[in-house]
């Protein structure tokens, strides 16, 4: 086995190749407008969009320049405003470095989101990647530490899982849906494109959703139209979740669990030998597949082809625990409920419907009830 230096060095090295165009060689100071020099027009073009400014594509490369560095100096700040804590935290060891910290492959997520608004650079010094802060950018993080950034910072953090944590329960949600629920969990209102931001934000730091237009989706929703169409079928509202549910469900590879799936894979641990990474992952598959609205039979069949399992009875055991374990998915076209829910929901609208004596039988035939099927 590969020491786990050697793996590392070799993940870097992968990382470099991979995305090369973003390595820019060191050569020069650090100063904001000697890093900038070094990007691309396209590069400059993305940074003045994150801060929706326009009109650099018709300068020239120097002016190009000059005016994103104005506007990175001037609006850094509300980009430091709209970090989550993971790359809060980044930021605050490449200050600790004194503002140059050598590349770990850990850090390629973070090191874009900042490089992306034009408040860290990623170069390359004697064939080693590393981050640097432009000298003009360390004034704006001064107080990079202070409460009330830190505050700032824990509710984007906290809302950006909810998002994420939206779009697990429910696979596809619009902007306008996501606004409603996080300023009703909140009890205030949020400004609307402080919303979209955050939406756009977690989609860069690779939460589990992707954005298309007012709509986001789920990573692994395999067919949107299909789950839009289904959830305008469902007569249901969608369910209710706390805060608290939808802040964990918002964890990247989140997996739900239920007393029925927690039973299943304790029991599966019991009889086989099996590693719990993998046992995770075939839950994994198999939830996804019956979110997606995929044949339950085949689901529950690929998941037991998985285990030898010896006889017909016990086969048939597995099979009614897997049949209760799949009701009891938060099912996205379902808007959030599983299909246990629903099915009892229903069965109380039956029960609460009364028939009075002399009311038409419900049999259709035109008869008074207590003189028919009453």
């Amino acid at each position: 086995m590969k020491d786990i230096n050697i793996l590392q060095d070799e993940i870097i090295k992968s990382d470099i190749k991979n995305a090369e165009k973003i390595w820019k060689d060191a050569e020069g100071d650090n100063s904001l407008e000697s890093l900038l020099s070094k990007m691309t027009k396209d590069e400059l073009v993305k940074i003045a969009r994150k801060y929706f400014v326009k009109g650099i594509t018709t300068l020239k490369k120097a002016d190009a320049v000059h005016r994103v560095k104005e506007v990175i100096i001037n609006n850094g700040n509300s980009a430091i405003n709209m970090m989550d804590e993971n790359t809060l935290k980044f930021l605050e060891d490449l200050i600790k470095n004194n503002g140059f910290k050598k590349y770990e492959c850990t850090d390629i997520i973070y090191a874009n989101f900042l490089r992306n608004r034009g408040i860290a650079f990623t170069v390359m010094q004697n064939e080693e990647p590393f981050i640097v802060l432009p000298e003009e950018i360390k004034p704006l993080v001064e107080n990079i530490s202070s409460k009330e950034l830190k505050d700032k910072v824990r509710v984007n953090n906290e809302i950006i899982k909810i998002i994420a944590g939206m779009a697990y329960y429910y696979g596809v949600i619009t902007v306008e849906f996501i606004e409603k629920t996080i300023n009703s969990l909140y009890g205030k209102n949020f400004e609307l494109d402080y919303i979209k931001a955050l939406i756009l934000a977690g989609e860069e730091l690779g939460y589990d959703y992707v954005v298309n237009n007012d709509t986001i989706a789920h990573i692994d929703v395999e067919d949107t139209e299909k789950i839009i169409e289904l959830q305008n079928i469902c007569t249901s509202n969608y369910y209710k979740f706390d805060k608290k549910s939808l802040i964990k469900a918002g964890a990247v590879d989140f997996l739900e669990e239920n007393k029925q799936s927690l039973k299943l894979q304790k029991v599966l641990g019991e009889l086989f030998v099996v590693d719990k990474e993998i046992l995770r992952s075939e839950m994994d598959a198999l939830f996804f597949e019956i979110k997606n609205e995929g044949d339950k039979d085949n689901a529950i069949e690929l998941f037991l082809d998985a285990y030898e399992i010896e006889s017909d009875e016990e086969k048939k055991i597995f099979k009614e625990e897997l049949d209760t374990l799949v009701k009891s998915i938060r099912r996205w076209s379902l808007k959030g409920h599983t299909e246990d829910e629903i099915e009892k929901a229903a069965a109380r609208v039956v029960k609460e419907i009364k028939i009075g004596r002399n009311d038409p039988c419900i049999c259709g035939s035109g008869k008074k009830y207590k003189k028919c099927c009453g």
